[in-house]
């Protein structure tokens, strides 16, 4: 019996060292598959004759866009930040920007809407006109016609709405206020808007990308004509900045100024900063923002 339990012990002792010395093996790539997300997306290019060069941008369609061949669908124009391009908006990749938008329209908040997120970082930066980068004709005369010929959309204004995210929340400010008729809603997130000077701003006199000289001349909201003012009162905007991202004081301002004019504006604000996370949880309030303002409730 001793020299059975002396063996029996030898045993769980050389089962116990091989388990230690290989305590895990790698998994087989073959048994994972990619997620895959209900809306599909096209990343395409456009020849530009204005801007003079290719141009990237990039379409989410809705997960029933194939499904239902003779249902048109409201659009969102999605502007990125400074350094980002149409695959990351906010610095964040599409996979999580499919995600988010899934989890929004699945639960019945937001409208099924075809998203395009233009490019303003290749070749020169930014979403205003400049000598020798006319961005704005580009995005006006080009870019909307051709995906109001290409794609599914309701070519109106009832039915198209603008948001971005720092300098693309200034251009998409910048774009409402310019051309108002175009757009039922915008939507500017951690948005270059207003003065940048704040206790926290940079020392440059750059603001998520956006010159603030520039954006100045080209929004002056203490001398708006008043057929212009006209329009954008029918615009619903909102400004939404985190309480410690360094553009707060000048998106507050602005704020004020719309107030002054009668416009149909809110603020939101929630803790944060300039970063990531503050904007993927602002994208879900802009889907749905959009979704209130479209003339028809969207299903």
């Amino acid at each position: 019996m001793k020299k059975f339990f002396a063996f029996a012990t030898l045993l769980l002792s050389c089962f116990t060292l091989q388990v230690n010395a290989q305590d895990y093996t790698e998994q087989d790539p073959a048994k994972h598959t990619p997620r895959v997300f209900p809306m599909p997306v096209k990343h395409l290019t456009m020849k530009s004759e204005i801007l003079g060069v290719d141009k990237n941008f990039s379409v989410f369609l809705p997960k029933s866009y194939e499904k239902e061949p003779d249902r048109k669908y409201p659009v969102l124009y999605l502007l990125h930040g400074h350094g980002e391009n149409d695959w990351e908006w906010a610095n964040i990749p599409v996979s999580m920007i499919n995600e988010r938008i899934s989890q929004v329209t699945a639960d019945g908040s937001a409208a099924e809407m075809i998203i395009v997120q233009p490019n303003a970082t290749e070749h020169q930066s930014g979403y205003f006109n400049k000598e020798g980068w006319m961005y704005e004709d580009y995005f006006f005369k080009e870019l909307i016609p051709l995906i109001e010929r290409n794609f599914r959309v309701i070519p109106d204004k009832g039915h198209r709405s603008i948001a971005g995210l720092s300098m693309g929340g200034g251009g998409s400010f910048y774009y409402g206020c310019r051309h108002a008729d175009m757009f039922s809603s915008v939507y500017a997130i951690s948005a270059a808007v207003g003065s940048f000077a704040s206790p926290n701003a940079r020392p440059q006199r750059m603001a998520g990308g956006v010159n603030q000289n520039i954006f100045q001349a080209n929004v002056d909201l203490e001398n708006v004509p008043e057929e212009q003012l006209a329009q954008m009162k029918t615009v619903a905007w909102t400004l939404d900045c985190g309480d410690d991202d360094f553009l707060f004081a000048g998106n507050v301002q602005t704020y004020q100024q719309m107030k002054k004019l009668g416009m149909n504006i809110q603020f939101r604000t929630r803790e944060g900063v300039h970063a990531t996370y503050y904007w993927y949880e602002a994208l879900g309030y802009a889907l749905r923002f959009a979704t209130r303002h479209f003339s028809d409730q969207c299903k």
